[in-house]
Formats: C-alpha cells, sequence, structure tokens
C-alpha cells in the first residue's frame, strides 16, 4: 500500500474526517486531502506525529515493513536467477532503484554481471566485456568493504581487470593465511594432538599441490599431450602411495577429473585400452555415494575424510559425448558403457 492509501486507512478506522486531522495537526484540511490523494507527502516531524496518532510505526506508515521487504527481495533475486543474464542484471537493477543499496540485491547483480555474463563473453577486451566488469566490480568493491564479500571474489576480478597492483595491495593488508596458523598450532600442541595437526597441514598442503599441478596439466601450450598424461598419472601414483586404501582422493574433483582427462587424452592418442581403463576409474567415481572412513596410511593413520565422487552419471554421459572421445566411439566396450550409463539415467 502506498502512503496515501495507509494514511486514509488509518484515518477512518479511527472514525476521523479529513478536518478532524488536520485540527489535530493543526494543519487545513487541504493538506490532508492532498496528501491522501498522492499529490503531495508530509515532512518527517508530520510522519512522526501520525506515528504517534495511530500508534505505528514509521515504517509502517511509510510502507518500509521489513518482513515483506525480504519477501519481496527474495522474490525478485529468485526471479531473476530463473531469466536470462540480461534480462536478469535489467530486473536488479530496476530492484536496487527502488531498494537502493540493499547488500542481497548488489550481491545478485555483481554475480549476474561476473560470473553469468562476464566469464562466459568470448571477447573479454571488447568495449560491453569490460563496461559489465567494471559494473560487477564497483559493487564487489562496496559489498567486500562493508564485510558482506569474501575477499577471493574481488581479487578475481582485479585480475580479470588487469588491476594486478591493486589486488597485490589487498593482499598485503589480509591477516596471515592459515598455513601460518597451522603451522603455530603445531609448536604449540603435544602428543597426539600435535600428531593429529601435522596431518590436517600436511593434507591441506598436499591438497592445494595436487590442485596446482592438476591445473598445470591442463596448459595445452605450456606441455605436450604426452608430459600431460605423464603428469596426471604420476599425481595419481603419488595419491595411492600416500593413502593405500584404494580411494585415491585429496579432493572430490580428483577421482573423476583426473581420469576424465587421461581418458581424454588417450582417446586423442588412438589408445583404446588406456582410455577405456580410465573411463571404468571415472564411472566408479561417479556412481560413488558419500563414503566416510578414517585413513590407514602411515602418514594419515586414523585421519577421517569423506569420500564421494562429487559428480553424477548423468554428468559423465555428457563427457562422453564430446567430440575427443570420437577416436574410441565405435569401441564395443565404450558403446556398451554409454549404453549401461544411459539405462541408470
Amino acid at each position: 500500500m502506498s502512503f496515501s492509501t495507509i494514511l486514509k486507512h488509518l484515518r477512518r478506522k479511527n472514525d476521523m474526517t479529513q478536518e478532524d486531522l488536520a485540527e489535530v495537526l493543526g494543519l487545513t484540511p487541504q493538506a490532508v486531502s492532498r496528501w491522501e490523494n498522492g499529490a503531495a507527502s508530509p515532512d518527517n516531524t508530520v510522519i512522526k506525529k501520525l506515528a504517534y496518532l495511530f500508534d505505528v510505526t514509521t515504517d509502517y506508515l511509510l510502507e518500509v515493513d521489513p518482513v515483506r521487504m525480504k519477501e519481496s527481495i527474495r522474490e525478485i533475486i529468485d526471479k531473476a536467477n530463473a531469466a536470462e543474464p540480461e534480462e536478469a542484471a535489467e530486473l536488479l537493477r530496476a530492484a536496487l532503484a527502488e531498494y537502493p543499496r540493499n547488500k542481497d540485491l548488489m550481491s545478485a547483480l555483481s554475480f549476474c554481471l561476473y560470473y553469468r555474463m562476464y566469464n562466459h563473453m568470448d571477447d573479454h577486451a571488447d568495449r560491453k566485456a569490460k563496461k559489465i566488469l567494471e559494473e560487477a566490480l564497483a559493487l564487489t568493491e562496496f559489498l567486500y568493504e562493508n564485510g558482506y564479500e569474501d575477499v577471493y571474489t574481488l581479487l578475481g576480478m582485479y585480475r580479470d581487470a588487469g588491476m594486478i597492483d591493486k589486488g597485490k595491495e589487498l593482499l598485503k593488508k589480509l591477516p596471515g593465511y592459515d598455513n601460518v596458523r597451522q603451522e603455530m598450532a603445531i609448536q604449540l600442541a603435544e602428543g597426539e594432538e600435535k600428531v593429529r595437526l601435522m596431518q590436517e597441514n600436511a593434507y591441506t598442503l598436499l591438497t592445494k599441490l595436487n590442485w596446482q599441478v592438476y591445473m598445470l596439466s591442463l596448459e595445452s601450450e605450456t606441455f605436450t599431450r604426452e608430459q600431460r598424461i605423464a603428469m596426471l598419472e604420476q599425481m595419481t601414483e603419488a595419491s595411492r602411495a600416500l593413502m593405500p586404501d584404494d580411494r585415491e582422493c585429496f579432493f572430490n574433483w580428483q577421482p573423476t577429473h583426473i581420469p576424465w582427462q587421461l581418458a581424454k587424452h588417450y582417446s586423442l592418442l588412438g589408445d583404446a585400452d588406456k582410455a577405456m581403463y580410465w573411463l571404468d576409474v571415472m564411472r566408479k567415481s561417479c556412481t560413488l555415494r558419500d563414503d566416510r572412513f578414517r585413513l590407514k596410511s602411515a602418514a594419515f593413520a586414523g585421519l577421517e575424510l569423506t569420500r564421494s565422487g562429487g559428480w553424477g552419471t548423468d554428468w559423465m554421459l555428457d563427457v562422453m559425448g564430446d567430440d575427443y572421445f570420437d577416436n574410441i566411439r565405435n569401441d564395443p566396450r565404450f558403446t556398451e558403457m554409454y549404453n549401461e550409463l544411459k539405462s541408470e539415467n
């Protein structure tokens, strides 16, 4: 309801005429009439008097209902999430005009601009892409400065915008990283607690190392296909050596992504046997459900982890439809696996 409708409702509810209300406020009936017609609005002093007179809040008079506002914002965000990126951005911009600096709306618009639009544009250097990134960056900087956005999103935008120096300056202002805190905790611990902390620290460092090596293996301009295969197979061997529990993982992505990349590379090289071997490893991971267990390896004995394939068989079906499996697509083993997965979905 608008202010004029709310005022008219409260006046009638209290059996007052426009003249009665004007007299109480020490104003003319014409002033009250203009408020109720929407032709004018009272100043803040009169708003406070009206709130006291009718025993309501000023927020209610001004149609600032926190619960209803949150519901409205949630509906707008849900609608934007279901819309195409450009339409979603317009919806969110219009909503911000109505609810200025609402952090939920700003966050949703920033996400839409950066992740749904900018990251999916073919040419990040063209004028439209730059404008989208600039808008997303301005929103994210405001959100970060007000404690609403994590630093990693902002650093990613600085990187994409070529603002490397600004990103480095931000890094200098951040508190110490987790590995520093972990090292200090280890030095202060004793007995079983010290062993557990050392295991967790070693596990964290190894997961980071595995991720970096995996990302290196994807750099096609740096390494030959044979070199990338060697890196990925050595990663798998190292994982099995450190954690000989037949789980073969540090991260949930590892048991699906490494076999996926190896199957792809071997297929492109025309080695059907090895490609099918890694597809089979990948399939077992994709059908795996959450599996909580304690490691038995010497380095990580007793450390509890949750192993999960992380990616379902429907995803694997999509992967097997990609062009880089064309070399082995007519292999009976490939056809059989594909049909079995299709029947499961």
